[in-house]
C-alpha cells in the first residue's frame, strides 16, 4: 500500500481498510453496525456487490485510467500500448455492479513520458491520488454530498487484460518509445 495514502488517511483521520478479497471486505462490513457515509476505494480489482454497496451512502472508485478509453484491468499498460499521449486517473460513483461506469467526480490527466519507464509514469499518476482523494473528502465534508457529471460510455470499450508477456514487456522496458504513435 502506498505509504501517502496511509500518511493521508491518519492525518485526514480515515478509516482506512485493506481487503484482501471480496469476502474479507463483506465480512469487515458485516460487524460495521451503520451505513458508511463515504468510501473510496482505489485500484480495487474485485466486483462490488450489492450487498456492500447498501451499507455505503456514497461509494468511490479512484480508477488509474480514463473511463473512455481505458476501463477494465491495467488501464496503464493499455493507454501505453495504444500510443496515447495522456494517462488518466478517474474518480467515479459506483451505483450498482457494473464495472467502471457510473457518474464521473473528476478527471485528472497527465502526459505519458514515453522516454522514461512504465514505474516512472505509473509512480507519477499514483502521486495524484492523494490530492484526488482529498478533494472528494472535501466535497463531501463541505457540500455533503458528491458532486458528479456524466460521461457517456455507450461506446467505451472495456479491454480485455492485456496477455502476460505483454504486460511483462510494457512494465519492464527500459524506455516506452518503442509504444508512442503520437
Amino acid at each position: 500500500m502506498d505509504k501517502q495514502i496511509v500518511q493521508f488517511c491518519e492525518q485526514q483521520k480515515i478509516t482506512l481498510f485493506l481487503a484482501i478479497s471480496g469476502d474479507h471486505l463483506n465480512e469487515y462490513l458485516e460487524n460495521i453496525p451503520d451505513t458508511v457515509d463515504l468510501c473510496i476505494i482505489a485500484s480495487f480489482g474485485l466486483l462490488l456487490k450489492e450487498s456492500f454497496l447498501e451499507k455505503t451512502e456514497w461509494t468511490v472508485n479512484i480508477h488509474p485510467g480514463s473511463l473512455e478509453t481505458c476501463r477494465g484491468r491495467h488501464p496503464l499498460p493499455f493507454a501505453i500500448n495504444k500510443g496515447l499521449a495522456f494517462m488518466s486517473i478517474t474518480a467515479h460513483l459506483i451505483e450498482d455492479e457494473k464495472i467502471d461506469k457510473g457518474p464521473v467526480v473528476a478527471v485528472l490527466s497527465l502526459p505519458i513520458d514515453y522516454e522514461k519507464t512504465y514505474a516512472y509514469n505509473d509512480e507519477k499518476l499514483r502521486g495524484c491520488l492523494p490530492f484526488l482523494t482529498d478533494l472528494i473528502v472535501e466535497q463531501y465534508q463541505n457540500e455533503d454530498r458528491i458532486l458528479t457529471g456524466y460521461v457517456n460510455l455507450g461506446n467505451a470499450p472495456y479491454n480485455k487484460r492485456l496477455d502476460g508477456d505483454t504486460l511483462h514487456e510494457i512494465m519492464n522496458a527500459n524506455n516506452l518509445l518503442n509504444y508512442k504513435r503520437i
